[in-house]
């Protein structure tokens, strides 16, 4: 938008800076108008607020009694700014009184005579923002156009098919669902899931399809408002769909707004409302509250300013550890944690209930990938206090009694210090009831017994959320990991180049984007330690040649010194394993990386099975993909499927094993074996069947990587030059993966099943 500054009293007109004009603009202000005139056209004296109780409080919002809509009290951003402008003699003194002179008009009016509201002008504006320009607007109203508008949050839907009207053309109107639509009048059909405690449940997102397709057939204009809390259909992913996000709040969202709520000329001092502003990045996480609290101030600026003192963030103690912000990446614990903290501010703003948070997360993972760090991010973030407890600290304290007073005083504080980020690391160290070790047996039952006590008391107040960490998940009782106790659990593998690239700069905040991400690219395959750890030896080294550490020291110890066909060979493995994830459709890959020490990885989001025979073959042809893989293009195997116990081979061993003598699923029918592992030393019978499994998984990954051997091989080579591959890079190379078709090979598939 074009704005003109009154900035010299001799002539408050100037035009001394401009501003580009958005171009929504014209139908914001088409919109504005609209819900000015709909405003006066209500409240008149003969409108009952009985009859619309959502807006009894609108008369406080007047000055005085409503002009007839669409008069020039009302239509003030269609005025002549200079013939409501106040003179130049009048402008130093209403400035240095505090005022606007370019809000001010002649008669000395600064407000206008319709105070609109922020909780319907705000996300008006939003929706206008959304739509786009008075061309987009007519296109969305064409026969047969489909638009989304797609991250709402939950709490705005209903407050914007109240506003929707405002935007659209004269004569037009709205069709809420298929059973009451229009006959009289061109219409627009809006649809979108139903929301159930800001949740979509899956019979509504059924409902919401059926929907869908029924109007589909129609050719109606529609407009698909969807919550922020559901994913849009597939269907609705491609042209000639137009898939819009809803606008966040911004500074011109915010200009525009003051422009109608806060001057009686339809302008303001807008390059001081600018200058005091927070970035766009800072209001689009503005509270609804914050920004009505804002609102009351008298001026543009005055507004403006008081937005820049609640977005303000308080200093950040070098002791505090790091804050969510900070912190890059999207793997399924920075998104947990996102999630988490967004509804705890929700919880403040007293907009969402305590009872509909998730309140417990446990987070485990190898040590050193920044699982506490995570946590106490999630509680600075928060704005919660912090309290930390570990079960070494607490056992270090004495014996049982000793012990027992000093968990439950981490707890009693966890609570005085409310709203508070209880942080439990090591809490594997509870140990579990079910470990057939006898020795310290009572003891260890004590010691859980009273910590799921704490868990329990706590859990039934207000204030607290707590966040445990571990390294092994799977030596804890499963009382303490129920439901209940703790609501989430998310694993934490090492960070990849995006989360290192944050641990680099929490670190070293003053050097360049460009080497630090350098340096993360280098470093991947190391744990959020280590990164730290080297950078303080590294720091101590140049300390003590008395000169500050440089980028070529970190060069010297992040060095890239591998065998490139050894690179290969692990790209082409850990490609293997995505492409058959792809193919069998087990869900989306999420990251595909080389370390430093020679290997890889694969990660991706199980989806979830029936957990039938069928699935668990599938799984063991995903995790045999990478010997597949390094056999079809190198034409020989490495050892780097097997080693441990949590590697490839002996996963899938495991599962095969299990098939014969735990699920029921093989050759011995439903029986249930309590040692498999003796079983398959001693049984030459269930070692064959085990290695027939094995091996017809393995030939049919070699298949399904024979279809696709050349983008196997391709997307290994870029894996070699980028070594981290992120989920948004892995779906543009899996995206030419096609699903498996069904074997061809009948003997392959007789051999996988029970005889």
């Amino acid at each position: 938008m074009t704005q003109t500054n009154a900035t010299n009293p001799r002539n408050p007109n100037p035009e001394s800076g401009t501003h580009n004009h958005p171009v929504w603009g014209p139908l914001a202000r088409q919109a504005i108008r609209r819900l000015q005139d709909d405003l006066a056209e209500r409240l008149t004296p003969s409108w009952d607020p009985a009859l619309d109780p959502e807006d009894m409080d609108l008369p406080e919002l007047l000055e005085a009694a409503m002009s007839p809509p669409g008069s020039a009290a009302i239509d003030t951003l269609n005025s002549s700014p200079a013939a409501q402008n106040v003179s130049p003699e009048e402008y130093e003194a209403i400035a240095e009184a505090g005022g606007d002179p370019a809000a001010t008009a002649a008669n000395g009016a600064s407000q206008p005579r319709i105070l609109l509201p922020a909780s319907k002008l705000i996300p008006l504006l939003r929706l206008a923002a959304s739509i786009g320009s008075l061309k987009d607007r007519d296109a969305m109203l064409v026969p047969g156009a489909i638009t989304v508008i797609e991250g709402i949050p939950g709490n705005l839907i209903d407050a914007l098919k109240k506003l929707l009207p405002h935007a659209l053309p004269t004569g037009w109107s709205l069709a809420m669902s298929m059973g009451r639509l229009p006959r009289d009048k061109p219409y627009l059909l809006v649809l979108g899931p139903e929301l159930m405690n800001g949740k979509v449940s899956q019979h509504a997102e059924r409902g919401f399809a059926v929907e869908l397709a029924t109007a589909i057939d129609m050719r109606v204009p529609i407009l698909i408002l969807l919550p922020d809390v559901a994913t849009a259909p597939e269907v609705l992913r491609h042209p000639p769909v137009e898939r819009q996000a809803f606008a966040p709040l911004s500074a011109e969202i915010l200009i525009i707004a003051l422009r109608a709520t806060h001057s009686a000329t339809g302008r303001v001092d807008e390059t001081a409302v600018r200058a005091a502003l927070p970035d766009d990045a800072v209001l689009s996480d503005l509270e609804p509250l914050a920004l009505g609290l804002a609102m009351r101030a008298p001026t543009a600026k005055a507004v403006a300013e008081r937005i820049a003192a609640l977005t303000a963030k308080a200093p950040r103690a070098a002791a505090g550890g790091s804050w969510l912000e900070d912190i890059h990446g999207d793997s399924p614990a920075l998104r947990a944690a996102r999630q988490i903290v967004r509804d705890l501010r929700m919880w403040k703003q007293r907009e969402v209930a305590w009872q509909d948070l998730t309140r417990t997360l446990l987070l485990y993972g190898p040590p050193g990938t920044g699982k506490s760090w995570i946590a106490r991010a999630m509680g600075n973030s928060a704005g919660f206090s912090v309290v930390t407890g570990t079960f070494g600290e607490w056992q270090a304290a004495g014996h049982l009694g000793d012990m027992l007073r000093e968990m439950r005083k981490t707890f009693a504080e966890a609570r005085s210090k409310a709203p508070t980020v209880l942080i439990i690391d090591e809490i594997d160290a509870v140990g579990s009831r079910e470990d057939r070790e006898q020795h310290n047996r009572s003891y260890r039952t004590q010691v859980i017994n009273a910590f799921l006590a704490e868990m329990d008391s706590i859990a039934r107040e207000e204030g607290v959320i707590v966040v445990g960490t571990c390294n092994h998940p799977g030596l804890i009782d499963p009382a303490v990991l129920r439901a209940g106790r703790f609501d989430m659990k998310v694993s934490l593998p090492l960070p990849d180049a995006e989360g290192l690239f944050s641990v680099f700069r929490h670190c070293l905040p003053d050097w360049r984007e460009a080497d630090l991400r350098d340096l993360a690219a280098r470093a991947v395959g190391c744990s959020a330690a280590d990164v730290d750890a080297v950078i303080r030896q590294t720091r101590a080294t140049a300390r003590g040649q008395k000169r500050a550490m440089t980028l070529d020291d970190l060069h010297k110890v992040f060095r890239i010194a591998h065998d490139p066909e050894i690179d290969r060979r692990v790209a082409l493995h850990e490609c293997g394993h995505a492409i058959t994830c792809a193919a069998l459709d087990l869900g989306p890959v999420r990251r595909i990386f080389l370390n430093r020490e020679g290997g890889g990885g694969t990660v991706f989001d199980a989806d979830a099975k029936h957990g039938v025979l069928a699935d668990m073959q599938d799984r063991l042809v995903q995790l045999l993909a990478g010997r597949a893989a390094e056999r079809l293009v190198l034409g020989d195997v490495s050892a780097g499927a097997g080693g441990s116990a949590d590697s490839d081979l002996a996963n899938a061993t495991m599962i095969a094993t299990s098939i014969q003598t735990r699920f029921g699923l093989g050759a011995q029918g439903p029986v249930w074996t309590a040692d498999p592992e003796t079983l398959l030393a001693l049984d030459p019978d269930v070692l064959f069947r085990v290695r027939r499994e094995l091996e017809a998984a393995e030939k049919r990954a070699t298949r399904i990587l024979t279809v696709h051997r050349s983008l196997l091989e391709e997307m290994a080579e870029a894996l070699m030059a980028s070594r981290d591959m992120d989920r948004a890079e892995a779906e543009n190379w899996l995206a030419r993966v096609r699903n498996a078709a069904p074997d061809e090979d009948p003997d392959a598939r007789q051999a996988q099943q029970p005889q």
